[in-house]
């Protein structure tokens, strides 16, 4: 199977669908893989790559058997607090936004893969040279691994190739540039650009944050909203205002509706042509090339003000403190590290991929072309950065003030310097709470 996949529109959308199929299948297959023995039982998302670990994963896999639960991506994250936080047993094995991933380790509910390991007498050898280091950071927390990567993102800007000749202009890698491009590409028919002015997620990082990246040197380690000492960095040298106002700048040059736009409407207006360029995560866009549109589009690292930086994010596997199978789990992430399982995603449709040798072909990017972005980094001299602010243990509270006050600055509710005040001052109350 390629590279490709037959869902419409989005990533994001195809997360928004139900999951009642995906558990029945589940419970199906529970039944066969409890006759075989050992049996470990996912919650999963409900994407191409966790399709994948309960279908060909699973039917390669010999030392136990794989089920799961599928869950659309808001769902997902209320699941895992009411299962994890009520210390349920039920899943061995849970999948997890990197956005949401210290909340598990930090409360104990998660288990650390070095002390399953040591507990071993045969404990088998992780692999985490095959994966793009990039993505191997999140799943450490205190010194100790806990889980492993399963797939890897960044925010890219797609772009119609088409539209951009017929205006003359090259690829933009500056805001400047993206700005200009924007507004001579903008007609009644086709929108300069697309933002997703109605999603927490979408609009505080796809859209602002992707802007704040380039604006101040940061560490690897860190994420330009909270440094390490928890303290609130996203407006020290009046970035965050400076970010407001780039938005502000390509707002003019949206299609009409914007301000309800979330991933799938914004994917979704890529897709039918109605809009030029959009900024958000890689795996939103997996839809684009289903389109009228296939073969248009050109993908690579988002533009940027001074440094060469972006966000790289994704999801990942933890080890259910409460599971009674943890060694068994641990047998089955180190097989993962070994590279056939994310081999497996990927000719399963998956196209956020973190197995190196896989990113690294070619022929892979050819058919998977955003990742082109991540071979851009390359030749752009990019530096990978954390999300924000997966450190905090309330990051999805963090994010969602951080959305509020961007989008009244957006939106003219508020002077860019008061909505970065306003989030500074809420966010601080947040940490302290």
């Amino acid at each position: 199977m390629g590279l490709t996949s037959n869902h419409p529109v989005s990533r994001r959308m195809f997360m928004k669908q139900t999951a009642a199929l995906a558990s029945v299948l589940a419970a199906y297959r529970a039944t066969g893989a409890m006759a075989q023995g050992a049996s470990l039982n996912i919650l999963n998302s409900n994407t191409i790559w966790a399709e994948a670990l309960t279908a060909g994963v699973a039917a390669e896999y010999k030392g136990a058997g794989l089920v799961g639960e599928a869950n659309p991506y808001e769902a997902h994250y209320e699941k895992m607090l009411i299962e994890l936080s009520q210390g349920s047993s039920t899943f061995d094995l849970v999948t997890t936004d990197n956005l949401w991933i210290v909340q598990p380790m930090a409360n104990g509910w998660a288990a650390a893969l070095d002390d399953i390991m040591a507990a071993m007498t045969e404990a088998p050898q992780m692999m985490l040279e095959n994966l793009a280091q990039a993505s191997v950071g999140y799943q450490q927390f205190n010194g100790k691994r806990y889980g492993i990567p399963m797939v890897m993102t960044t925010p890219i800007l797609a772009y119609r190739k088409d539209l951009l000749e017929a205006a003359g202009l090259d690829v933009p890698k500056t805001w400047d540039d993206y700005r200009e491009a924007a507004a001579k590409m903008h007609s009644a028919e086709v929108a300069g650009n697309v933002l997703l002015l109605g999603g927490q997620d979408a609009h505080a990082s796809g859209d602002w944050g992707s802007r704040l990246m380039g604006m101040t040197k940061i560490e690897p380690h860190n994420d330009g909203v909270l440094d390490e000492n928890r303290n609130v960095v996203f407006n020290s040298e009046g970035q965050g205002v400076k970010a407001i106002n780039r938005l502000k700048e390509v707002l003019p040059y949206c299609p009409a509706g914007v301000e309800g736009f979330d991933y799938p409407e914004g994917s979704s207006i890529m897709q039918q042509g109605g809009a030029a360029m959009i900024i958000t995560w890689s795996d939103v866009l997996l839809g684009l090339e289903d389109g009228p549109h296939k073969g248009k589009f050109g993908y690579t690292v988002s533009p940027t003000e001074q440094y060469e930086q972006q966000m790289v994010g994704g999801w990942s596997m933890l080890v259910n403190n409460a599971s009674a199978n943890k060694e068994e789990a641990a047998k089955f992430m180190a097989w993962m590290t070994e590279g056939r399982g994310y081999e497996i995603m990927r000719e399963a449709g998956e196209s956020s991929l973190c197995l190196q040798r896989d990113i690294d072909n070619p022929e892979v990017v050819a058919k998977a072309p955003t990742l082109q972005a991540f071979a851009d980094f390359k030749t752009r001299g990019t530096s990978p950065v954390a999300i924000p602010p997966y450190r905090e243990v309330n990051a999805v509270e963090v994010q969602r003030v951080i959305y509020e006050e961007v989008l009244a600055g957006v939106n003219g509710r508020k002077e860019a310097e008061q909505a970065m005040a306003d989030a500074e001052a809420r966010v601080k109350e947040v940490l302290a709470g």
